[in-house]
């Protein structure tokens, strides 16, 4: 089983029956950090929103940890400045990255960052959305999203909840538009939408905690193991765990046995003879994972006819991040849907054409870091060169991890 962080509970704020008196203005399908961001501002802006998950908070999720510079300045627009995170989410700085591959390592300065497990984010982000206002709806289980164009059009959601007098049972929840967030899984159906695609040969994400010391990393220390057939990233939470989150081809797992030989497998190749290694391995071989589906997809950003059904986050498209950028990612869609749909009389319209902007710059840019780490050794002539010269791989870490020249953290 995986450990996880002590995180305060967030209670429900309402009965999945009290949620059927209303017409909401928007319902949001999803709590973590993209959904709970629209419903944060959404709810800030004067709408009443429904934050609604299958799973209560906190919640155990082990992809995400690291957040970069576009995720922390994201949450400083959010209002989470440096004393609030440092003080309610207990960040870890994140100042360096450990580059193996090929047996060969460079440690290099990366723009500042912080780790933070998912139970706190999570939690945090969807506490955050409550006192702005937004009702909050866990341990539901939402399996579609329908328009009704009638005279008044509306969205309706098919809803099961898990717990109580109603557990079991169908219910629907109604709203003037809704959106999805519910990551790369997307369980939501929305009828009429065929639109989202998986990319021929795209890994799937895996991931574990591990109890504190391990692995022997340095706090402040992202170390990324890049082999043939994956990758691997290793970093310190803020309880001292050790989250490890990976790509990896499905090949490779069927090869190995399990998730854990293949992610094992992958830092040996990474790392070679390294005193570290054989101890990290060991451990890594007999973990338990939690695995996602494939990682690099397209969907629509918005389904349906009527425009009043937005995705956001991963369901709106992912691409296989080794760059560590998808929280930042998930906040920034997040704060695009909003705007959309409080400043625009075409909410659907204005929000497609922000996204594509946002998502075209940094979709293209992971594409090509992903084709180079399919071969591994070209990432062990990098670090050659960024051994001998640290000056010139220096200035390239910023295009990395998706941080423009000139653009910090909230904290530092």
């Amino acid at each position: 089983m995986i450990a996880t962080a002590a995180v305060t509970d967030v209670a429900a704020t309402l009965l999945p029956e009290q949620a059927t008196d209303s017409v909401w203005n928007t319902i949001v399908v999803g709590g973590g950090p993209a959904g709970a961001a629209v419903a944060i501002r959404l709810a800030r802006g004067g709408r009443r929103v429904l934050l609604v998950d299958r799973q209560s908070m906190p919640r155990p999720k082990v992809c995400g940890c690291c957040l970069s510079s576009t995720a922390m300045a994201e949450l400083r627009e959010l209002g989470c400045d440096s004393d609030a995170l440092g003080r309610l989410l207990g960040t870890v700085p994140l100042e360096r990255v450990r580059l193996v591959a090929a047996t060969r390592g460079v440690t290099l300065p990366m723009p500042p960052g912080r780790t933070l497990s998912r139970e706190s984010l999570d939690s945090q982000l969807v506490q955050m959305a409550g006192d702005a206002g937004a009702a909050w709806l866990p341990q539901v289980d939402v399996t579609g999203v329908a328009e009704n164009p009638g005279p008044e059009p509306m969205v309706t959601v098919t809803c099961r909840p898990q717990t109580g007098r109603h557990a079991g049972g169908v219910f629907l929840l109604r709203a003037e538009s809704a959106v999805i967030a519910t990551g790369l899984a997307d369980h939501v159906r929305v009828p009429g939408d065929d639109s989202r695609s998986i990319e021929p040969g795209s890994r799937i994400g895996v991931g574990t905690t591990l109890a504190p010391g391990m692995i022997d990393l340095p706090a402040g220390e992202l170390l990324m193991a890049v082999g043939r057939s994956g990758y691997c990233g290793i970093v310190t939470l803020e309880d001292a765990r050790i989250d490890v989150a990976a790509a990896i081809d499905r090949q490779r797992i069927a090869a190995a046995g399990s998730i854990g030989r293949a992610v094992a497998e992958i830092v040996q190749e990474a790392a070679g003879p390294a005193a570290w290694v054989a101890h990290a391995c060991d451990a890594l071989a007999s973990a338990a994972y939690q695995a996602t589906p494939p990682l690099t997809r397209s969907a629509a950003t918005v389904a349906g006819i009527t425009g009043r059904i937005l995705r956001v986050g991963d369901a709106a498209g992912y691409v296989e991040p080794f760059t560590g950028e998808g929280m930042g990612w998930a906040l920034a869609g997040g704060r695009l849907a909003a705007d959309a749909l409080l400043g625009s009389p075409a909410p659907a319209a204005a929000y497609s054409r922000s996204f594509a902007a946002f998502a075209r710059r940094h979709h293209r840019r992971c594409r090509r870091i992903a084709a180079v780490l399919r071969h591994p050794w070209l990432v062990g002539a990098a670090i050659r060169v960024a051994a001998a010269a640290p000056w010139m791989a220096e200035p390239l870490l910023p295009l990395l991890v998706g941080s423009r020249r000139g653009q910090g953290a909230c904290f530092g």
